[in-house]
């Protein structure tokens, strides 16, 4: 049994507290999320997540690997209400944004004492990053919803020994991993802790170990049936993750150079939130870790330390990777700020959350260095604009005959131009000066086109009209016959032959950069092509 830190109160001023707490929380949630909100689908995932409420298939990423498939549930209720997918996604953001907040209320509280657990929700609830999930890419947000969640089972479990606790532990990781199926692997070892000090009954380890399997089977074999079966999600898996992961850890054959950056991002984005309330440790001392310091820190250890060395050693590309890690931080943080009211009574928990938020939205808006910047407010809205500027640009030229959306080396999401066009074929390109091996890809409806091995790429014959999304530092000398229109150009050709890079005097390793319509000849060969245009 653990010491108390908090004996429960009926009091109805302890109540009151509680619901203040509460209402402030939701206010707080939808107030700064609903009106930060793209007007469009944030990114590619976004999308992904939008054409499954439709189809759910990991394999064609809709959504992407490993499949999310009860976060899809959710969003699928969701629509049954809300149709635009914006808005079921910004919806399903503030549900899980309130979750977690309370979870981590009463998690703080459970360990470190009542006005911890008010601190350690505020601490969450305005963090850069969980602020900036909430309005851009809400399937992480589950992250933290599920490490303080399974954090607080776990520290009931540990303050009462008592079996059930240690089973309802275990199930609910395995139902916890529908949402995010990685956590079932962080979160495993703060499991296997708790059954450690909790009697390490064998007997007791297999029923845990069977409930989270019976929970987790029905989600993961429906999953592994819309894939295609064992085998086809065993390779999409493996695909999926060479390609997330090569380019940034060791262990998949990145550089040390990439390696290092990843580090560098997974300590930044982690511990940015932290600036609130980290100057708070030398003063409020070993009393702030609660009745029970030594046990305390290696709970909050064990439950953070998976979480943070994935990020920094496997993959992190986007600064909410990082809100399992976020999340068990704000929880310390709480108890760091309970002990400096502890040590300084002339202040109140009130006037530390406001401290908290005036930091944390200062952040937010104006965050400092370039790794901070991709957490802020500033990167949205960036996003926001171009995705606006382009997908208003498309709908300004398109007549009523057919249209190809040509994707080169854009910033913007290929997938939201296939998505938000679903009758326009979207053509693919490799970004100029990238992989030589790399492959032109075609999409009409969401779905993948045959692609010709040919040095170009053939537009569809029913094309009344062309335009390119084009790369970021390209030219007008880079689209030679090509009209600029706002961010895109277009070609007056109908079907035509699309020649980009195609190498020079046949060293595989040369680029010629420029995008260049041919019209279409009936010679079979495509270098006669290129001679007779």
């Amino acid at each position: 049994m653990l010491p108390a830190n908090n004996q429960p109160s009926s009091s109805w001023s302890a109540k009151l507290a509680t619901s203040i707490s509460l209402v402030f929380l939701f206010g707080f949630v939808v107030a700064t999320r609903w009106p930060l909100a793209p007007r469009y689908l944030y990114y590619f995932d976004s999308a992904n997540f939008a054409l499954a409420l439709e189809y759910f298939n990991p394999a064609l990423h809709q959504p992407q690997p490993p499949g999310y498939p009860l976060f899809v549930l959710l969003i699928r209720l969701i629509h049954l209400w809300v149709k635009a997918p914006e808005q079921v996604l910004l919806i399903a953001g503030i549900l899980a944004s309130l979750a977690a907040t309370v979870l981590a209320m009463y998690l703080a509280r459970a360990i470190f004492g009542r006005p911890a657990g008010v601190l350690a929700a505020v601490l969450l609830v305005s963090d850069p990053t969980f602020w900036f999930a909430g309005v851009t890419n809400q399937i992480r947000l589950f992250l933290a919803v599920i490490a303080v969640g399974i954090g607080l089972l776990a520290w009931r479990a540990l303050e009462s020994h008592q079996p059930r606790r240690l089973y309802a532990l275990f199930a609910s990781l395995g139902i916890a991993a529908g949402f995010r199926p990685e956590t079932a692997l962080l979160f495993l070892p703060l499991l296997l802790w708790v059954w450690w000090r909790s009697g390490r009954s064998p007997r007791r380890l297999i029923t845990a170990s069977a409930l989270m399997a019976a929970c987790a089977l029905p989600w993961f074999f429906f999953t592994m049936q819309a894939m295609g079966g064992p085998r086809a999600m065993l390779g999409t898996l493996q695909d999926y993750a060479a390609v997330q992961f090569g380019s940034s850890s060791l262990f998949f054959g990145a550089t040390r150079r990439a390696a290092y950056k990843m580090f560098a991002s997974a300590v930044v984005w982690t511990f940015l939130g932290t600036l609130a309330w980290i100057w708070a440790i030398p003063i409020s001392g070993k009393s702030a870790l609660g009745a029970s310091p030594k046990l305390t820190c290696l709970f909050l250890v064990i439950g953070f330390a998976p979480t943070f060395l994935f990020s920094a050693m496997i993959h992190i590309g986007d600064p909410d990777q990082a809100l399992a890690a976020i999340a068990l931080l704000s929880v310390l943080g709480g108890g760091i700020l309970r002990g400096l009211l502890l040590k300084a009574p002339f202040l109140s928990p009130v006037s530390l959350a406001t401290v908290v938020l005036a930091s944390h939205a200062l952040i937010f808006f104006h965050p400092p260095g370039r790794l901070g910047r991709a957490t802020g407010y500033q990167a949205v809205a960036a996003v926001d604009r171009m995705t606006t500027e382009a997908i208003e640009s498309v709908r300004a030229v398109r007549g009523p005959s057919a249209l190809t959306i040509v994707h080169y080396g854009s910033l913007v999401a290929s997938r939201h131009l296939s998505y938000y066009f679903p009758e326009a074929y979207v053509i693919v390109l490799p970004a100029p000066g990238g992989p030589v091996d790399e492959r032109p890809q075609k999409f009409y409806r969401h779905q993948p086109l045959p692609v010709s091995q040919a040095a170009g790429l053939s537009v569809p014959p029913d094309s009344g009209r062309i335009l390119c999304f084009p790369p970021p530092k390209s030219g007008p000398t880079d689209f030679a016959g090509w009209q600029r229109s706002g961010p895109i150009y277009l070609s007056r050709l109908g079907a035509c032959y699309l020649d980009f890079d195609r190498p020079l005097s046949g060293d595989p390793s040369s680029r010629q950069t420029g995008l260049h319509a041919i019209p279409r000849c009936p010679a079979r060969d495509w270098a006669q092509c290129i001679l007779a245009a």
